[in-house]
């Protein structure tokens, strides 16, 4: 990937096509509007200028989804969580500490919605059993009954969200 005109990049599972606009500007901009990802750059704007610029998009829209999202499931789950935080995990899509920090992989904000949400929810879980007992998975279940299909989703397509 180029990260030019016509790349395809995913924004909550659907297919974006990603714009590029070189204009005299000093800092960048991203937007997605539509179908689209408009990402406005200055003229001399490289490949590593553009993925940086849009990882921190793709970082703030992540942060924005999850931390909505994270605050209506705990009130269901009635759990209480600290701090979320938005990394670049290689190997996970979360991960939960025992003081009740939840942290995300930016990349999934490119998953559909419903997968960010088992996510989001899994690792609530975790605030409750801190393990993968079946008290844990029947947990998951009550809140998201198709976590299966998420997780297999993850499973079959995560590599698809490491297009850059």
């Amino acid at each position: 990937m180029t990260l030019e005109n016509g790349d395809i990049l995913f924004y909550l599972g659907e297919k974006r096509i990603l714009n590029v606009i070189r204009e005299q500007r000093s800092r960048a901009k991203v937007k997605c509007v539509l179908d689209r990802i408009l990402m406005w750059v200055p003229y001399e704007a490289d490949y590593a200028f553009k993925r940086e610029c849009l990882e921190k998009w793709y970082r703030k829209e992540a942060l924005s989804l999850i931390e909505e999202k994270a605050g209506q499931f705990a009130e269901s789950l009635a759990v209480h969580f600290e701090n979320i935080r938005i990394k670049d995990q290689k190997s996970r899509w979360g991960s939960c500490s025992s003081k009740g920090n939840l942290n995300f992989n930016w990349r999934i904000i490119m998953a559909p919605e419903p997968v960010c949400d088992y996510v989001i929810i899994h690792e609530l879980c975790h605030l409750i059993f801190m393990d993968h007992s079946v008290n844990f998975w029947n947990l998951v279940e009550s809140a998201c009954p198709r976590y299966q299909q998420y997780k297999k989703w993850l499973k079959e397509n995560g590599k698809k969200l490491y297009p850059f």
